[in-house]
This record gives C-alpha cells, structure tokens and sequence, in this order.
C-alpha cells in the first residue's frame, strides 16, 4: 500500500514538472502594428521560465528591418507569497519599405516564437508649396574668391528645423587636403515663408593645404520627426519618423602662393600686425642683456603657421633666442594667431646699440595684394663696464711688474699700488665669472643652443638636420622648407645667411640651387604638378656640406661656446 501510493505521488510530480515545461513558450509581440515609414516598433520576446535562453540570430530580420537596439529585461513580482518571473528579449526594428512585412517566426533553445505581422504606410509626402520641416543652409566667408592655400576660409552652416524634431544629429564638415576647426555655435530662432523655425548655426574655419579644386562633401543630418494628428488631445509616446537631410556639396578653386609674392615665408591673411617690448633699462654696460620681445599678432591664421622673422647682423653682439610662445583663439568668425619671440642681446662694446628695423612680407587676402609688417628699430645707450675695460687688466699688471723692478734697482718701492692692481683684478676675473654663470644658468635652462660666430645661436644644429632630413624622406615640403629656413637663418656660413632664394643663388652648387628652387613652390603648386620628392633636395644638400666642409678653414678668433652641445 504505501509502495503504491509513493508510485502516485512521484508520478503526479513528473506530470506538474512536464506541465509547467509546457507552459513557458516565448511570446512575441509589437507595441503597434501600423507604422510609417522611418517610424520605429519594438518587439517584446517574453517567456515566464527564468532558465529559458533568449539568445536568437535576429540577422532574418535584416532583410526587412534596420535593428536599432536590442536589451535583455527580468521581472520579479511577489504577489499573496506566489513568485512571479518574466524575462524579455527587448528589440527595436525599424521598417526598410512599406507593405505587410511578415516577423517570422524566432528560434530559441528548446522554444520557437509565434510569428507576427506588421503593416507599413509610405512616409506622408509635402503638399506643393508646403514648407520643409528641417533643411540646411551652407555659406561661405567671404562670399566670393579668391581663396589662398593655407588661409582661413569660413563656413556657415544653419540648421533649420521645426520644435517636433528629436535625437537630431549633424555630421561636421569632412572636406580632403583641409584641416578644420569649429569656431562658434549659436541657437537662434528665425522666420522663414510665414514658418517659425529653430536655427542652429555653427561657424567653422576651413585651411585648404593644397591649391586647386577642394570640394565640401554634404553634411548628413538624422533625427526623428514626431508627427501627430492635431484632432487628438492625447497620444502615446512614439519614437517618430526617422528623416535623413542633406545639403549641397560646395566646390572651391584654391589659389597658389602668387607668383609675384616676394617674401621668405608664405603668410596669408586678413591682418598681421608686429610690436615689441624692451626691457625696462635704456641705458646698459657692457656684458648685460637687453630682452626684446617680437610680438606677432595675426587675423585669419593659426599661431602655429606664424614664422619666426630674420633679423639682420647686429655686430659685436651676441643673441640668446628663448622657446617661442604661442596661442591661436578665434573672435567667433576669424582665427587670432598670436605668437612671441623673445630674444637677450648681449653687446660686447660701449657705445650705442641698435635693435634694428624687422620686416615681415605677409599676402593680404582681403585686398589681394603683398603688405609688408614693420618693426621699428630701438636704440639703447651701452656703457663700459663698471670694471673698466677688461682686456686692459693684462696690461697694467705687465706694467706693475716692470715699475716693481725699477723700484728695487732704483731703491725705492710702491708695494701699496702693486697690491692694488692685484686686488682690482683679482675682483674683476671674480665678477666676469660670476657674471658668465649667471648668463650660462638664465639662458642654458631656457633652450641649449651654440654661439656661432656671427653673434647669434639657434637649435641645436644636429637635431636640426635630423628634423630636416626626415622631413625630406617623408616628401614632406613645408616641414623641409621650415627646417631649412631655420638652418639657413642660424647655421649656414656668414655670407650666405638670409633668405632660401639668397642662399640658393650664392651657394655655386647647380644641383642644390635647383632642388631649392623645386622645394620652394612644390608646397604652392596646382594638382597637375607632381608631388614633391624630397630625396634629390638631400643628397645635393649633403654633398654640398661636405664639399663645403672639406674646403673650409677655421676663423681666427672665433669667439669660444657657451654651451655644450
């Protein structure tokens, strides 16, 4: 009796067991099931048995839907001490085309959903003359060309859209051969036919880096516009209509450095401006630095394109360059490219110092024409040295010597003045070396660099070269017209410092000269010239420094360096 009654229960057991089994299939549902075009549906994919998986392949829904999202949910619920549990596969789906679309049947483990089915309408189309709900408007500043390769072009971007519009987003600008840079964005609002609109307007600067054609591709915009029927007071929240707009492309012609633009470096914009400021002493002795500050301010060009201006030979002088300083802001339509260049002189002679005239040849991109900034020269009175001159000490202590000798032939003696010459220059040689640590720590911390012998220091030469050469091997032209600029401007022999056409003219290397001359239009040269090849410009440039180096002898009197390098 009691075998047979365990037999019952057991097999009541497996009949509950199999029974809940069968109850937990996987539900399908749609929150609606008319639709338009662009609208999104969500698909719930339920079961009530926590251990049933909801892993499915949705790619069969990919012939007909675009899947935007898909999340897994569990709910738990407690209700009189009875647990409840859900899980649901969440998936939002969004119709390619109008029709009945069919949602086939899902396959799970163990478990296969019911199919469904969806109707879908074509998107409601504007009635002639009906205004658009969201459109783009593109600008250029200024409004007519020439454009310049590397000046600022401005665009204008405006986004008009009606309030009903969600989850907007608007691709930047992606122009070839530019570099951009998002100026300013401004919420408006604006009037349009008799239709009020909400404007975004952003403001961006566009560099070309190449001359010839440069084409703004469109700028896509994707939202989602909520459309309601204006009968109904209520509706349930929907996600909207997707809509996708874009604007016209925009093609530019990119003009070439002019040919008739004379200046060492390429610089176009709407205003460059030079200052200065000198430190506080007018008058100065012998072996103490006067700083001068170059200050260049420009419109419509960033401060990293600013190049440093040459100086011309200031004799009898040495001259310290610190870092440049820089920073580029913008005013909301133009880019500000402010820069410093700092410089310590240090004259070696009394008299009158002249900080002498600056230039600066710049192309105006407003009135399209060459302009030339000028900084005036600055005069500073230069006394001699609070110790007298220094290359006199030598002299009289000779002198000391030979009176001392004739004081003990002639039987008198001047053993005070003898002790003073000591003493005069024993603080002397004490203050000229206190002196050169203190320049040597001021100005060593700041940027190592070697004295040459004209007066003035720069990077260190090697670095530069490196810089120079891989700029070459990487037929990057305006890294190797820069670097060589720099090279010539603080490194080349006295007589061939200046510009790139000077130093090409005067250096009697046929090859160098011509491969200069390449480099210095291949940066400003039309699409139809071949890219740049920087390999030629390096070997005759190094064949050149050789030959030089060979047939060079050294100066006498070549001041010793500062530095080691």
């Amino acid at each position: 009796m009691f075998k047979s009654m365990h037999i019952v229960a057991l097999a009541t057991m497996l009949l509950l067991a199999w029974s809940s089994a069968e109850a937990a299939p996987v539900t399908a549902k749609l929150d609606r099931n008319n639709v338009v075009v662009g609208e999104s549906v969500t698909l719930v994919l339920q079961t009530n048995d926590t251990n049933q998986s909801l892993e499915a392949d949705l790619s069969i829904l990919q012939t007909d839907f675009d899947v935007l999202d898909r999340r897994s949910e569990t709910q738990m619920s407690f209700v009189n001490g009875r647990k409840t549990a859900y899980v649901r596969l969440v998936v939002t789906l969004e119709p390619k085309h109008a029709g009945k679309i069919r949602i086939p049947a899902l396959k799970f483990p163990g478990a296969v959903s019911t199919p469904l089915t969806l109707m879908v309408t074509a998107a409601p189309t504007l009635a002639p003359g009906a205004p658009e709900p969201v459109f783009i408007e593109v600008s250029m500043m200024p409004e007519q060309g020439p454009y310049y390769v590397l000046s600022q072009v401005g665009l204008m971007v405006r986004i008009f859209y009606q309030a009903n519009l969600t989850e907007a987003a608007i691709s930047p600008p992606a122009p070839e051969q530019a570099s951009i840079r998002l100026l300013d964005e401004v919420p408006y609002q604006a009037d349009r036919n008799g239709v009020k609109y909400r404007v975004l307007e952003r403001r961006y600067a566009i560099f070309p880096e190449r001359s010839g054609t440069l084409t703004i591709p469109p700028m896509q915009l994707t939202g989602r516009l909520i459309e309601r029927p204006s009968d109904r007071l209520w509706q349930p929240t929907v996600r909207g209509r997707r809509l996708r707009v874009e604007s016209d492309p925009v093609n530019l012609e990119i003009s070439p450095r002019p040919a008739g633009f004379t200046g060492d470096a390429w610089l176009p914009a709407r205003r460059i401006t030079l200052s200065q400021k000198i430190s506080d002493s007018e008058k100065l002795r012998v072996g103490e630095p006067v700083t001068r500050t170059v200050i260049m301010d420009a419109v419509g060009l960033e401060e990293h394109m600013l190049e440093e201006p040459s100086w011309p030979e200031i004799p009898h002088t040495r001259i310290y360059p610190d870092q440049p300083q820089g920073i580029s802001r913008d005013d909301g339509e133009w880019v500000l490219g402010h820069k410093e260049f700092r410089y310590a002189i240090v004259p070696e002679n009394a008299g009158e110092l002249v900080l002498p005239e600056i230039r600066l040849d710049w192309w105006d991109t407003v009135n399209h024409r060459q302009r030339t900034a000028v900084l005036p020269e600055h005069r500073v009175t230069v006394l001699e040295s609070e110790l007298g001159p220094a290359v006199a000490v030598a002299a009289p202590l000779a002198g000391a010597t030979s009176v001392a000798a004739g004081n003990a032939s002639g039987g008198f003696t001047e053993g005070d003045s003898q002790a003073i010459w000591w003493k005069s220059a024993t603080a002397g040689f004490a203050i000229l070396w206190l002196l050169t640590l203190y320049l040597y720590y001021r100005k060593g911390q700041a940027m190592p660099a070697q004295v040459r012998s004209s007066g003035s220091i720069s990077l260190d030469e090697a670095a530069l070269l490196k810089q120079f050469q891989l700029a070459c091997q990487k037929n990057s032209a305006s890294a190797a017209r820069k670097d060589l600029a720099q090279w010539i401007r603080n490194f080349a022999p006295l007589g061939l410092r200046g510009s790139m056409r000077d130093f090409a003219a005067g250096c009697g290397d046929p090859a160098l000269k011509q491969a200069i001359e390449e480099l210095d239009v291949a940066g400003f040269a039309g699409d139809d010239i071949a890219v740049w090849q920087g390999s030629s410009l390096w070997s005759a440039f190094r064949q050149w420094q050789s030959h030089a180096s060979r047939s060079a002898k050294p100066e006498i009197g070549e001041a010793p360096d500062l530095y080691v390098g």
